[in-house]
C-alpha cells in the first residue's frame, strides 16, 4: 500500500499476515442475513416460491385424501368386483343370483300301532289287550303327511317317531316325540304335528277304552324338486277339492267330512275322511261306493256318493 505525505517522501506499508483473514463475525452476520431473507422469510409471511398446483389436481387430491379418523388405505385394500357381477355402466341394477331353494321331502306314515290304553276303571292295558281302534288312520295320517308342507322339513331325511294320545270323553289329541329319532329337526317337526294334528276330530272312531296312546312313524325322503314351506306338493291335499273321473276309479272327497261305513247305508261308521282326501273307489251300489283309503289305500269302506262329488 502506497501513502504519502504531504511534505513527507512516500512510504510503502505491507499489510500483516492478519489483516488478510475476513471477520468472522461479519460473516455471521451476513449469513444469518441471508438464511433470514432467502429461506425464513418466505414461510413466515405465506409466500409461495414454487409454482401452485392446477386446481383439478388439488380437488383430486382433496377428495382422494380419506377422512379424519378413517382406517387408511393400507389396513383393508379394496378388493376387486368380478367383471360377471359387476353393476352395467348403464346404470342398471346388479343381477340377483339365485339361490336354489329347498325342495319338500317326500312323507310316508306307517299305520298307527295301539301299544297302551287306559280303561274306564283306570286301569292300564298293552298293546293287544287295548283292542284296535278301527278308522283311527284314516284321521292321523293324512294329517301326519302334511309334514311335507312344513318348512322345517326341508332337506330332511330319516324317521320321525311320534306318540298321539287319544282322550275320547274330551274328544282331545295331543302329540309328542317318541323314542330314537331318526331326524335332525325334531322339535320343529313336532310343532307343525300338534298344529294338524290336534284338531282332529274323533267322532265316529270306534273305541273300547277312554284313552289310548299310539305310535306312528313318518319317513322322509329325498323330494321331487318342489320348494317347501308353502307351494302345493305331491304329498299336500289341495287347498281345493277336486272329484275325478270314475275311469281311473279315483276321487277325492268333497265335503267338509265323508263318513266311511262297513256297509252301505246302515253300516257302522268305521272312519272319517276329511275335504281334499284321496281314495280309490269301485262300482257303484244303490248309490254307495265301495272304497279303499288311508296310506297305501289299506283302509276299505263305503261312502256315499255326493260325498266325492258324483
Amino acid at each position: 500500500m502506497l501513502s504519502r505525505k504531504a511534505d513527507g517522501p512516500l512510504q510503502v506499508q505491507i499489510p500483516r499476515p492478519a489483516d488478510d483473514q475476513p471477520s468472522w463475525t461479519r460473516v455471521g452476520v451476513i449469513a444469518a442475513i441471508g438464511f433470514i431473507v432467502g429461506v425464513a422469510w418466505p414461510k413466515l409471511a405465506g409466500v409461495r416460491l414454487g409454482p401452485s398446483l392446477p386446481a383439478d389436481a388439488t380437488s383430486a387430491t382433496a377428495s382422494a385424501a380419506p377422512p379424519s379418523g378413517a382406517e387408511p388405505p393400507s389396513a383393508a385394500p379394496a378388493q376387486a368386483v368380478p367383471a360377471a357381477i359387476a353393476t352395467p355402466s348403464t346404470g342398471g341394477a346388479a343381477p340377483v343370483v339365485a339361490v336354489p331353494a329347498a325342495t319338500a321331502p317326500s312323507v310316508t306314515v306307517a299305520h298307527g300301532v295301539v301299544f297302551a290304553c287306559k280303561t274306564s276303571d283306570g286301569d292300564s292295558l298293552k298293546g293287544g289287550d287295548c283292542g284296535s281302534l278301527p278308522g283311527l288312520d284314516g284321521v292321523v295320517m293324512p294329517r301326519l303327511r302334511k309334514l311335507a308342507e312344513c318348512a322345517d322339513a326341508a332337506g330332511e331325511t330319516g324317521k320321525l317317531h311320534l306318540v298321539v294320545h287319544l282322550d275320547f270323553p274330551r274328544g282331545g289329541v295331543g302329540v309328542e316325540l317318541g323314542r330314537g329319532q331318526g331326524v335332525s329337526s325334531a322339535d320343529a317337526l313336532l310343532a307343525c304335528a300338534k298344529s294338524d294334528v290336534t284338531g282332529a276330530s274323533l267322532a265316529g272312531i270306534t273305541h273300547d277304552n277312554p284313552r289310548y296312546s299310539v305310535a306312528y312313524s313318518v319317513n322322509f325322503g329325498p323330494g321331487s324338486g318342489t320348494p317347501a314351506g308353502g307351494a302345493e306338493s305331491a304329498t299336500s291335499t289341495p287347498s281345493t277339492p277336486v272329484a275325478t273321473g270314475a275311469v281311473d276309479g279315483e276321487a277325492q272327497v268333497v265335503w267338509e267330512v265323508a263318513i266311511i261305513r262297513d256297509a252301505p247305508k246302515t253300516g257302522k261308521i268305521v272312519a272319517r275322511l276329511q275335504r281334499g282326501t284321496p281314495i280309490h273307489v269301485g262300482a257303484a251300489r244303490d248309490g254307495w261306493y265301495p272304497v279303499k283309503y288311508g296310506d297305501g289305500f289299506s283302509g276299505d269302506g263305503w261312502v256315499y256318493r255326493g260325498a266325492i262329488g258324483r
